[in-house]
């Protein structure tokens, strides 16, 4: 007679086995995707699965290990707890491992908290990992979450004539019923990216006038550019949406002491000169204008 008894043991450990090994994975694979407005912004996907997807199983296979996790505990709770007094009794010979192992335990949480070498180095890594997926300004949306807004209110936001950018996105075989569908709605409906989408209808986006250069001061450049990503994009893009002319933004930069190729990012222009991003944008908009140094 066949047996079907379920062996409690051996279901636990294939739950912890299985939770473990999809949860490395998930893990494995968010350590080196794009950042968020990056991955949502170009539709990014691995083996057919979105950001949200892969957050999604690692979430879920966090808590199926977590759950075994507690039900293995459970059904060796007597040998776990006999072991423990066998070892009072006897007296504990892992205090040099008991020590080590919570030596390393605090090192990883402090390393998070206040990262400092060499574990930073993982989490600057990572950093550089996300930034690498941004292989052209154009990856980077004009301002966070663009993907969510109704083609009208992104037109509108943009400078953009919704209907001149609802007939050209049309012509190119885009079909969506109306302007109040998202960027992201539109795009998943036609497997075409958000960042595409723009870039369709970029070309109606008003020309920058130079002479708007004149009214630039630091609170204006932050309510414009604060949130946009823009330490992810070159000094040049910011010359070219600015309408700053190159040779301007060039001995700015060297009067300030700064070398530097104009199709560096900001952000990198920004660390070599240890102030922040927005600091550099400031320094090429505003005569004159004076960084500050990075708080630490």
């Amino acid at each position: 007679m066949v047996n079907t008894k379920i062996n409690k043991r051996g279901l636990v450990s294939f739950l912890t086995l299985f939770g473990f090994l999809i949860m490395s994975l998930t893990g494995l694979v968010l350590y080196v995707m794009p950042a968020g407005r990056v991955a949502y912004w170009i539709h990014w996907e691995m083996i057919g699965l979105s950001k949200d997807g892969w957050g999604n199983i690692h979430i879920l296979s966090s808590i199926l290990f977590i759950v075994a996790g507690a039900f293995h505990i459970g059904l060796n709770w007597k040998p776990l707890m006999n072991y423990f007094k066998d070892k009072v009794r006897r007296g504990v010979k892992l205090r040099r491992e008991l020590v080590i192992t919570s030596i390393l335990s605090v090192w990883i949480v402090a390393s998070s908290i206040w990262p400092f070498p060499p574990l930073s180095y993982l989490l600057d890594f990572n950093a550089w990992l996300k930034e690498t997926w941004v292989t052209q300004d154009d990856y980077e949306p004009p301002f966070g979450h663009a993907e969510l807004m109704s083609l009208r209110v992104f037109c509108k936001k943009m400078d953009i004539d919704p209907d001149s950018a609802v007939r050209e996105l049309r012509a190119r075989g885009v079909q969506f019923d109306n302007d109040k569908e998202t960027l992201e709605e539109i795009g998943k409906s036609n497997d075409i990216s958000p960042m595409n989408l723009y870039l369709f209808i970029k070309k109606y986006e008003p020309v920058p006038v130079p002479e708007e250069l004149e009214s630039y001061t630091s609170e204006s450049i932050e309510i414009e550019f604060a949130g946009t990503g823009i330490g992810n994009k070159s000094v040049r893009f910011v010359c070219e949406k600015t309408a700053l002319d190159v040779g301007i933004a060039q001995s700015r930069l060297e009067a300030a002491g700064i070398s530097t190729d104009l199709d560096q990012t900001v952000k990198s222009v920004a660390e070599s000169a240890q102030t922040q991003p927005m600091e550099i944008v400031k320094l090429l908009l505003i005569e004159g204008y004076k960084p500050k140094a990075a708080q630490e």
